[in-house]
């Protein structure tokens, strides 16, 4: 979860705007991480996180505070230390005490490394990745486009799930309490698929095998399925 304390009610819009009632945004900060690392995590609460890959090597990260109280403005963090998957970056922030409090995110990193995003209020947008991906939201839409991580989590509990993949992965999850999943595959490939909704539909439409190598799975409670080819 992300690191907030005290942050009060907290909101956000769809688009990942400014979070709750009355925020004030605040001049954005940006940097550039020249340090070699494998992995990026970002612990975010309000506000849309968006992750883009490149044929870059370092990582530039801009963060754009929002808060209802001018005097006392999110504090944020950034690392470097060592994890399970190696030297990684982490980016999180804390909240005094007051109505709306906030940070968006823009990170663009090198291709292929590990990005795990976790958020609460806000939209969680990759795009252009090779590298394993995990991205979690509590209120929010998760859009993932021209993916080519061989592994993939996306997790909402209230809002749509998007993604698509521009190369085969070894196994995606997708899984979200309410609202739709969509997820396009390269069709050179046969999947084996475990698609599940409570309430709604679920249309597989790519080719399935018992064999195949790639395991898609992906639930809702409560929203459509859609399982497509490219």
């Amino acid at each position: 979860m992300p690191a907030l304390s005290g942050c009060g009610l907290l909101g956000s819009s769809g688009s990942g705007g400014a979070p709750g009632p009355n925020a004030t945004t605040a001049a954005p900060r940006s940097y550039t991480i020249a340090s070699r690392v494998a992995a990026v995590i970002i612990n975010g609460g309000a506000g849309k996180i968006t992750v883009t890959g490149s044929s870059r090597t370092t990582i530039a990260v801009t963060e754009q505070p929002y808060h209802s109280n001018s005097a006392k403005p999110p504090a944020t963090r950034h690392g470097v230390s060592t994890t399970a998957y190696g030297a990684t970056l982490t980016l999180s922030y804390s909240c005094p005490s007051q109505l709306t409090c906030g940070v968006g995110y823009e990170v663009a990193v090198p291709r292929g490394m590990t990005v795990r995003v976790s958020n609460r209020e806000g939209a969680v947008a990759l795009a252009g990745l090779a590298g394993p991906v995990s991205a979690s939201t509590v209120a929010g839409v998760i859009i993932a486009t021209a993916l080519a991580s061989r592994a993939a989590e996306l997790t909402s509990r209230a809002g749509a799930i998007t993604a698509t993949f521009t190369a085969v992965p070894d196994s995606v999850t997708a899984t979200t309490n309410a609202g739709p999943i969509t997820l396009t595959l390269p069709k050179s490939a046969a999947y084996k698929v475990d698609a599940h909704t409570y309430v709604g539909q679920a249309t597989v439409s790519v080719r399935q095998s018992a064999a195949a190598k790639t395991m898609i799975t992906a639930s809702s409670d409560l929203g459509s399925i859609t399982i497509n080819q490219a």
